[in-house]
């Protein structure tokens, strides 16, 4: 197994790591969600950036080195969909905190669904679509929304832990709207990339 690989596998080995902490402690007091002291949240955070981080290291070395396999080229995306999927799924069972609709999250996870069937379909004929620029930039824009979302949450559980009010009252009226602007910039970034893609290649669909 190859170092690249190597980093692949720990991406996807991250995953349930990220979602035992993320819903570590996630209390409710007469509806409300407890995050004080739910250094879960934290933790999770840096679980998927390391692993997002990986997500640019192990393509990078595996073309360094030369290294590119069959099973990488198989395992990376899928590992990519995986740790997006899930933070977002995660992420909007505590919409309350993260501000992650469910229509969002079901339009990205249905791009990918597209978008994947195609490849499936392409690939016996010889023909296997390459990710596009567009698909990286979609990429970092899912990658960026779901990050911010997390450090917010994070920041904001050492806000109420500590009763930082001062900071509390300046920060808490805006996460919620970066998050959403940054949401929507992953989801038309999202769409589009669908798009180009069915677009340049719907004729394979037609033989």
């Amino acid at each position: 197994m190859t170092l690249a690989t190597k980093l692949t596998m720990m991406r996807v080995g991250a995953i349930p790591l990220f979602l035992i902490a993320f819903f570590w402690n996630a209390g409710k007091s007469g509806g409300e969600l407890i995050i004080t002291g739910d250094w879960g949240k934290v933790i999770a955070t840096g679980v998927f950036i390391f692993a997002a981080i990986t997500d640019y290291y192990d393509g990078a070395m595996a073309r360094y080195y030369k290294e590119e396999t069959t099973f990488g080229k198989f395992i990376d995306p899928i590992a990519d969909k995986l740790l997006v999927t899930t933070a977002l799924v995660a992420m909007v069972e505590l919409r309350s905190i993260t501000f992650i609709p469910a229509w969002a999250a079901i339009l990205i996870i249905a791009r990918e669904f597209a978008v994947t069937g195609l490849r499936l379909v392409c690939i016996p004929r010889g023909m296997p679509i390459e990710a596009s620029h567009l698909g990286k930039w979609k990429t970092t824009a899912q990658l960026t929304a779901i990050i911010t979302a997390l450090v917010f949450v994070s920041f904001r559980v050492i806000i109420e832990t500590y009763n930082l009010t001062d900071i509390g009252h300046i920060f808490l009226p805006w996460y919620g709207i970066i998050i959403q602007i940054l949401i929507w910039i992953a989801i038309l970034m999202t769409l589009y990339s669908g798009y180009d893609y069915l677009k340049k290649n719907w004729h394979l669909l037609d033989e």
